[in-house]
């Protein structure tokens, strides 16, 4: 009777074992399907960051490549503003005869053929740095001095208006002395364009030989310029 109820004790303890078994080994599955599910799930993410890595490169390719094409636009928005500031201040088209080309701008005289610059295009008010637009300008009319004036002597004059210095009288002491400055300005800037400077005459004219009335803004924009001048005689 003892040996059969041993029997049947070490039975039950075998199907309790057997049953935590089963129990541990359901466990253990679930959790590795749960860590495989979570495998997938990081190598779906791991792929969706590629993907997105990709799109922000071919975005950064495409942004860099407008940029580009901007500056490119901006560059020549900037030439073309100072081919409009050249043409602001041309007058007549000088022609030479020996090379067929023209100077814009220029005008034919008896002594030589001159260009005048409006010191509003070369200069801020009161000042004698060159702008941007003036720098330009001055280009243009380098390159016509050599262009069609090569060897020949040059003489640059400055000229202002009839205002008394009053804003800028920390810097110049009258309008002979800011035309003065203007014109070496303008000398200088014509020699680091490959003109001479054993070629040039500077001139400072102050506010004299006026080419219109001083009695309008218009008037007075008019007199303040900068006379380039090629000596042909």
């Amino acid at each position: 009777m003892k040996r059969m109820m041993m029997m049947t004790v070490a039975v039950s303890i075998a199907a309790m074992l057997g049953g935590c078994c089963t129990a541990q080994e359901n466990q253990i599955n679930t959790m590795r399907s749960k860590m495989d599910l979570l495998m997938n799930q990081a190598n779906s993410s791991k792929n969706q960051i590629a993907e997105l890595d990709r799109f922000n490169q071919t975005l950064t390719a495409e942004s860099q490549a407008k940029d580009a094409q901007i500056g490119n636009l901006n560059l020549r928005v900037s030439e073309l503003e100072e081919e409009n500031t050249t043409l602001k201040s041309t007058g007549p088209v000088v022609t030479n005869k020996a090379t067929g080309k023209t100077a814009i701008g220029w005008m034919e005289g008896t002594v030589g053929d001159k260009i005048s610059v409006g010191s509003d295009v070369l200069f801020s008010s009161g000042r004698a740095t060159l702008t941007t637009g003036g720098k330009g300008a001055l280009r243009s009319v380098a390159n016509a001095i050599k262009a069609n004036y090569a060897g020949l002597p040059v003489r640059i004059y400055g000229f202002t208006d009839s205002d008394p210095i009053v804003k800028s009288k920390k810097l110049w002491s009258d309008n002979l002395d800011l035309s003065a400055n203007r014109a070496m300005a303008v000398t200088r800037y014509l020699i680091s364009q490959g003109i001479s400077g054993e070629r040039i005459e500077t001139i400072a004219m102050g506010a004299t030989r006026y080419v219109t009335s001083n009695a309008s803004k218009t008037g007075k924009a008019r007199n303040r310029r900068v006379e380039i001048m090629v000596v042909k005689q």
